[in-house]
This record gives structure tokens, C-alpha cells and sequence, in this order.
């Protein structure tokens, strides 16, 4: 990415690692109902043909469905999501083949930055989520980033920034 001469980079972060928490537990629950399918195939072939045949075709499809959902899953998340540069933010959102969006806010427009940890998860892990003012915007209506990593040093950061504006 190129800047202006007189912009530059200030921080530039992915989202937090817990993304990956709750599509690897889906993936290891679906494949083992399809190593269970597996087995169920392989214990009835003598006595139950029918139920042998659809079970190793549900295993079969169930196993492939989800090795592709989640490869997919991996593939779309983007390494660095969030660019603070010296005259403004960007948030990358990406899924491979289905969204490209880039949200670009010019620190200019900002009037203040909230970080927000709720809950024992996410205050020991260290992550949150970031509100940004750019006026006449609510917290329900304005856009938040999830899960950035240490989201108070972030809004200090950002705080920073504005200052010497």
C-alpha cells in the first residue's frame, strides 16, 4: 500500500486470534460425526447393505463440505485488518470470492474513540472492540471494529494522533 509524502504509518494489526476459536471447534465436531459415519458404514456392510451404502456417502460428503468450508474459512481471513496511518484509519473486511470492503475513516472526521472489553473472555484475553465519533453517529449506529487485540492502547493510540491534529 502507498501512502502520500506526508502520511505515514503509524500501526498496522490483525483482529484477535479468538476468530479462530469457534470455526476450528465446529470443524473438529463435524469431523467427527463424519469419522462416526465412517465407522457406522464400516460395521454395517455385512449386515445392513442400505444403511452402509448412505452412510459412507453422508461421511463421504460431510467430510468434504466441511475440509472446503473450513480451508475457505482460513483463506479469507486477511493477515493485517486494521492500518492507522499519521491522516487516517482503514478496516479491511475480506471473504475470499463473496466480500472486499475497506472502511477508511480520515482522523479529521473523528471526534473521539471508544474501546470497549465486556465480559471475563475478552478481558483475559485482551481484546475489544473500537467506537469511533465521527458526530451525529450513535454506538448502535456507528460502525465498530470487533475483536482488535489490546483495544484501550489502540484508542490511545488513535487519541494520540488526534491531538496533534
Amino acid at each position: 500500500m502507498e501512502f502520500p509524502e506526508d502520511e505515514r504509518l503509524i500501526d498496522a494489526f490483525g483482529t484477535h486470534w479468538v476468530k479462530y476459536v469457534i470455526p476450528s471447534l465446529v470443524y473438529v465436531l463435524l469431523l467427527s460425526v463424519s469419522v462416526l459415519l465412517f465407522i457406522l458404514a464400516e460395521v454395517t456392510v455385512h449386515h445392513l447393505m442400505w444403511l452402509s451404502h448412505v452412510s459412507l456417502f453422508l461421511a463421504l460428503f460431510l467430510f468434504l463440505l466441511v475440509h472446503h468450508w473450513f480451508f475457505h474459512r482460513l483463506l479469507s481471513e486477511a493477515m493485517v485488518d486494521i492500518i492507522i496511518t499519521s491522516r487516517r484509519l482503514m478496516f479491511l473486511e475480506s471473504n475470499i470470492f463473496f466480500r472486499d470492503d475497506m472502511h477508511e475513516v480520515a482522523l479529521k472526521n473523528i471526534q473521539g474513540v471508544e474501546a470497549h472489553k465486556h465480559g471475563l473472555l475478552q478481558n483475559f484475553l485482551h481484546y475489544g472492540s473500537l467506537w469511533f465519533d465521527t458526530g451525529g453517529t450513535s454506538l448502535e449506529g456507528g460502525k465498530l471494529i470487533p475483536l482488535v487485540p489490546h483495544p484501550h492502547h489502540r484508542a490511545q493510540q488513535i487519541t494520540n494522533l488526534l491531538r496533534l491534529k
